[in-house]
């Protein structure tokens, strides 16, 4: 019994002959996915750690990620302390010393049933089948688009994290921070699971023209091949077998690696399709380029379409103040600020976000003289030093006087007064 089995079509050969039974548990509890969409993850978790921290927070962090060299550039980057941190990593045959080594001897491997700390770091050797207790336990997942074996079946992996924390009243929420991968996009899903299966229908005919040569010629054959050079297919007992769970295999890590983590919508399509709800936060990608980057371009519309979002969702606990992002985002682009307090989100939809036509109408509620107005427009219409078409002047003046119900028709001289 699995409560997290494969994919029917990616069963092993060997166990596809058994009957399955499905059972149906009753008040199964909704997760939410916080989705989380960064280009850089480690530095995601750095911020969230020292958030915990330097707030005093009451939340521990669970931080669950196939990868040492993450953690432990984690604990650098974000200068933890042992006392604050917990890793749960391998310790079977070298692991133990080339893991501890990554680590530094500061951070000793620990135990799943050690005392929690506020940050906890799992590799996947508790990913399954390891029970952890933390009321004020949050559960991180990482996916980092640049380490393939950070990523996670959805259908299997993913499902057994969920269940880690047994006690947590956050248990219902999961933080999913990932970056999605850099793979070409030219081979699709479909096309790569028509050519795997090509593959692996040739293998066979390979396989069965070998193995129907009498005994004596298919060893000397054999002999004489010094490998084989076709996939899926291995030498046993003098004849050529073709194991069909390699090929399945490749599909599933394509489909992990290439497809699922590929892009925002078939990551949210697979966690959709294996009853999760998600809640995207893209502003992690939005404030990293204007955090980072002095001179970042980011648009009118995704800034404003953030503010919005920031103003009217509650974060999940108190690790982020949503607050706190609109001050920076008002700081920065005071426009973004004042057209939500001044024109609210509707307006500025209707006006599909053009900023020439946001100013103008900004300009137009101003409790000030028409001809200030008119002059302050022109200004904002008409570059400096530059010729400008008498035709264009007439249309651009007429359109502010229109704008300001100014009833009057537009000529060019207006501009002399």
């Amino acid at each position: 019994m699995t409560a997290t089995p494969i994919e029917q079509e990616y069963v092993l050969e060997e166990l596809k002959h058994l009957p399955v039974c499905e059972i149906d548990w009753p008040h199964l509890m909704e997760v939410n996915i916080r989705s989380r969409q960064t280009s850089k993850p480690a530095q995601y978790i750095v911020k969230e750690c020292r958030k915990v921290l330097d707030s005093g927070l009451e939340h521990n962090l669970h931080i669950f990620v196939n990868s040492v060299e993450f953690i432990a550039k984690v604990i650098d980057m974000a200068k933890l302390t042992p006392e604050q941190v917990k890793v749960v990593c391998s310790v079977s045959g070298d692991n133990s010393e080339n893991n501890q080594r990554k680590l530094g001897r500061e951070y000793p491997i620990g135990q799943p049933s050690d005392p929690v700390r506020k940050i906890n770091f799992y590799t996947s050797t508790c990913f399954e089948g390891c029970d952890l207790y933390d009321e004020n336990g949050v559960t991180f997942i990482v996916s980092d688009g640049n380490k393939s074996h950070t990523l996670l079946d959805i259908s299997t992996l993913f499902t057994q994290i969920c269940g880690r924390l047994r006690d947590s009243k956050y248990k219902g929420e999961i933080v999913h921070v990932y970056s999605t991968t850099k793979y070409s996009r030219e081979v699709t899903l479909d096309e790569f699971v028509a050519s795997t299966k090509k593959v692996l229908a040739e293998a066979v005919d390979y396989a069965k023209e070998i193995n129907s040569l009498s005994e004596t010629a298919r060893e000397k054959t054999l002999s004489k091949i010094k490998y084989i050079n076709e996939q899926y297919v291995r030498i046993e007992d003098n004849r050529l077998v073709v194991d069909k769970n390699l090929a399945n295999m490749d599909i599933v890590n394509f489909k992990i690696c290439r497809h699922i983590y590929r892009t925002y919508v078939n990551l949210t399509d697979e966690l959709k399709k294996n009853g999760y709800t998600i809640t995207r936060h893209t502003f992690s990608e939005i404030m990293e380029k204007i955090e980072n980057k002095a001179n970042a371009r980011v648009t009118f519309k995704d800034l404003f379409d953030e503010y919005h979002r920031l103003k009217t969702t509650k974060p999940f606990f108190s690790l982020e103040s949503h607050e706190d992002l609109c001050a920076q985002i008002a700081v920065k682009y005071p426009l973004v600020k004042q057209a939500y307090d001044e024109l609210g989100t509707d307006k500025v939809q209707a006006l599909k976000y053009h900023v020439s036509n946001i100013k103008r109408e900004l300009m137009k509620r101003q409790p000030a003289p028409t001809e200030y107005k008119i002059v302050k427009m022109i200004n904002a219409t008409f570059a400096k030093l530059t010729p400008i078409a008498k035709s264009k002047v007439k249309a651009e003046l007429q359109r502010i006087y229109d704008d300001l119900g100014i009833k009057q028709r537009a000529k060019a001289a207006d501009l002399n007064k």
